[in-house]
């Protein structure tokens, strides 16, 4: 939901044509209206559409706000933002808090009033009781900021997952925020060129969305779970962020527990159910992306169910990718998607990616993600563009699932190297059975060995020295990891999501990152996690009989691919090499073998970095 642009000006001088520029850019955000505020030098203020201002160049005043809406709740005018409360408070606000309704109930019980249906007004309303501490009761995503008249201060925070994003410049006369870093590049103040050191990171490591430096030089993420008072009065315009929320993870080693197991996987479906029907909330039609992996399919399942419970004459729709070609084979899910959207009478719709519309959307892809990622994206770019053929404005997306239950087959490492051997050893005969888990079977078997036998600290030190890699990550207990990796892999992932649903003006919803989810399953004992041949035990037996097996206990996993292996070595080859050959940034960072063919010498996954990279230069810079 929507694009906000904040400039907060010492000197009390915004110009406002920049203004403008930056909010157009983000019009895909919120297509379905605009406004602007200022806070003039007088202490009068000013607020209203873009012609009302058309006609000046600047404007004297101390805080700009501008504002593009997708209507998600209330469609009506009273949604409209910038908003006021008390005639004290003004938001910019890009989110939703799902949990608005309970949050408003509460608030009305303390005597607030309200003119609205939205949930803006109620974050309006919960600053003005709570202060700071409001966001500690919301469920949801959002970024904002709220200028408080009376105080002269700006109170600025984003969700706890960094689900909606916020970016920033910072100067002695200045802070300029925005949605999207494009939007920033907008204001002529604003001086920037390309980050060496983010983009050689991400070539030889991937995506990098979780650290504060971005790409761009100059411009910073505002960190997620975090807020910040920024004071008008003081000397010098400044802030620093402070984390409103974290969660324990639970590092016993515990023994399985068949009883146990069960307790926790009805606990866990009812928390998920309700993550889902909180999300269910919205004044527009919506759907789902299937991928039909057992989390996008248990989220289609619930939405049926508690459909079915409100007596909801609603029709469901679900969005999928799928291929075609006998090639592409191994990056077909479509018997799944036909599998569940069958069982449930569901209206299933399906495209089919080509290279040929890698080369149509591929640079778009790069200019809306902002930062050179590692993947193609085409998988999830596709399934929304099929979306916004449409008429579903918001997704429910199985978004965080595998780093949360440990979905990925690398965890298994982590797990066998701490538990007991034999425990270890009987468990790694059970896991054998999941295709290309041998190596990370071995990897956590042999390591588990060392470590009864010489202690854990000098297993890490001989296998990194041995394997020539840093062996902690794959050796930490294994909830110490899926913690790690939502602050950082996971956060890629919902950047990704994000960026490219509203590129099409898409609200992407993540129940699985519903915070008392994440806090429940990360208390969950890794044995219930990994368990008897199956990653993510619990939650399959949570769908246990309501999935089909097929889907519910599937072994294979594959996760929005695209055949970029076949793309790449054949019609795609030529684009690649010629793309990354020419790039003045890449050819700096790295000394390549510039008379040889890129995808051969550096293997699929380091050209498509190598190729995000430079079609970023290009995109952003002209180069």
């Amino acid at each position: 939901m929507c694009g906000l642009v904040a400039v907060i000006s010492k000197n009390r001088n915004i110009n406002l044509q920049n203004l403008v520029s930056m909010n157009d850019a983000i019009e895909h955000r919120g297509p379905n209206d605009e406004g602007y505020f200022f806070l003039n030098t007088a202490d009068s203020q000013l607020d209203g559409k873009k012609a009302k201002f058309l006609e000046h160049d600047s404007i004297s005043a101390s805080i700009g706000f501008a504002h593009r809406r997708l209507s998600i709740q209330d469609l009506s005018d009273l949604g409209h933002q910038p908003m006021c409360y008390m005639d004290r408070y003004w938001i910019v606000y890009n989110g939703e808090v799902y949990n608005h309704i309970e949050i408003k109930e509460e608030l009305e019980e303390k005597g607030y009033t309200f003119k609205s249906h939205s949930d803006t007004e109620v974050i309006l309303a919960a600053y003005s009781e709570w202060g700071e501490d409001c966001v500690k009761k919301f469920n949801g995503m959002w970024a904002f900021l709220i200028f408080d008249t009376k105080d002269e201060t700006v109170f600025v925070s984003r969700d706890r997952f960094g689900i909606k994003p916020l970016y920033y410049y910072e100067s002695e006369e200045s802070l300029v925020f925005a949605s999207e870093i494009k939007s920033l590049m907008e204001y002529e103040s604003i001086i920037t060129e390309p980050c060496k050191s983010y983009c050689e990171d991400v070539i030889d490591s991937g995506s990098q969305e979780h650290i504060k430096q971005t790409a761009f030089e100059n411009i910073y993420r505002f960190d997620f779970s975090s807020n910040a008072i920024i004071k008008l009065n003081d000397t010098k315009l400044s802030f620093s962020e402070s984390r409103f929320w974290d969660y324990e993870v639970n590092l016993s080693n515990e023994k399985f527990c068949e009883k146990k197991a069960k307790e926790i996987a009805d606990d866990y479906y009812e928390l998920l159910k309700d993550a889902v029907r909180l999300r269910l909330r919205a004044d527009v039609p919506f759907g789902s992306a299937l991928s039909g992996g057992l989390d996008s399919t248990a989220i289609v399942y619930l939405i049926e169910e508690i459909l079915k419970e409100q007596d909801s004459a609603y029709k469901q729709q679900t969005f999928s990718t799928v291929y075609d070609k006998k090639e592409d084979k191994e990056c077909d899910e479509s018997y799944y998607i036909k599998l569940i959207t069958d069982k449930l009478g569901i209206k299933s719709n399906t495209i089919v990616p080509t290279e040929d519309e890698f080369l149509e959307l591929h640079e778009l892809v790069v200019k809306n993600l902002e930062s050179p990622s590692a993947g193609t994206g085409m998988g999830g770019i596709s399934t929304y563009t099929l979306i916004k053929n449409s008429d579903v404005v918001v997704t429910l997306d199985g978004q965080g699932a595998d780093e949360q239950q440990a979905g990925y087959l690398y965890y298994i490492s982590n797990y066998l190297f701490n538990i007991p051997l034999i425990e270890a050893i009987k468990q790694s005969l059970k896991l054998k059975s999941i295709p290309m888990a041998k190596t990370p079977i071995a990897l956590g078997l042999s390591a588990c060995l060392m470590r009864c036998v010489i202690g854990k600290k000098l297993s890490e030190k001989i296998l990194s020295k041995v394997l020539k890699r840093d062996m902690s990550r794959f050796l930490i207990p294994l909830n110490e990891l899926l913690k790690k990796e939502s602050n950082s892999n996971l956060i890629n992932l919902i950047h990704y999501s994000d960026s490219r649903s509203m590129l099409f003006s898409i609200e992407s919803r993540m129940p699985f990152m519903d915070y008392r989810l994440v806090e429940f399953t990360a208390k969950i004992p890794a044995c219930y996690k990994i368990h008897n041949g199956w990653t993510k035990y619990f939650a399959r037996l949570a769908f246990d009989k309501r999935l089909p097996d097929e889907i519910c206990w599937r072994k294979d996993k594959m996760g929005w691919p695209v055949p970029d292996k076949r793309w790449f070595n054949g019609p795609l080859n030529t684009f690649v090499n010629e793309s990354i050959k020419q790039c003045p940034l890449v050819n700096s960072i790295k000394e390549l073998e510039l008379e040889k063919d890129i995808v051969t010498t550096y293997g699929v996954d380091s050209s498509v970095r190598l190729l995000n990279v430079s079609s970023w230069n290009k995109v952003f810079f002209g180069k």
